[in-house]
């Protein structure tokens, strides 16, 4: 068995060998005929694979170069949805300095409840502090930079947030923000 494996790594190594001598000029390494006869017979035994070979390069060398000028590749869906758009959706086209001003601009995430204020015309409304240290009243209908006040209790504010995540049916979650946090209510 070891000596099969053996004859079969030489058989490659001299096929290998022979392929390579048959594509310099001469035969030997050095590109030079060492006698008539030899440069003869290597072309004559070679010829057909010599130019076989020379016909492959060329091919291998149009597919390195790769597309022509005016040359684009272009994906043809069939149906399908294009691979190389976002799974999550468009980003948001506001800039970092391009939020609108007060509550409007605050993510939900950066929103802190600190009280709950009651008043005969409107009814409950919550005071929160935004990431700028500052007070805002909101109450229900209000928007925010990722959703809107849905609901506003005695103890809590209710958003509704907009989800972009594409594994998820609902498009919306409620997030709840307690006046009292869970950690102290214990």
């Amino acid at each position: 068995m070891k000596q099969l494996r053996l004859t079969f790594s030489m058989a490659i190594v001299l096929a290998a060998m022979a392929t390579v001598f048959a594509q310099t000029k001469g035969g030997s390494p050095g590109g030079g005929a060492s006698t008539a006869t030899t440069s003869t017979t290597a072309t004559s035994t070679t010829g057909t694979t010599a130019t076989a070979t020379g016909g492959v390069q060329e091919v291998l060398q149009e597919i390195l170069e790769g597309p022509g000028v005016g040359e684009q590749y272009r994906y043809d869906p069939q149906g399908r949805r294009d691979p190389f758009q976002s799974l999550i959706g468009p980003a948001p086209k506001l800039q970092a300095g391009a939020r609108p001003p007060g509550p409007a601009g605050f993510l939900i995430d950066e929103i802190k409840l600190q009280g709950i204020v009651t008043t005969k015309q409107q009814g409950l409304m919550a005071m929160v502090n935004g990431p700028d240290n500052k007070g805002y009243l909101v109450h229900v209908g209000d928007k925010v930079l990722d959703g809107e006040v849905v609901r506003v209790t005695p103890s809590s504010i209710v958003f509704r947030q907009e989800v972009n995540d594409p594994t998820r049916i609902e498009r919306f979650r409620e997030v709840v923000k307690d006046l009292v946090p869970e950690a102290q209510k214990k």
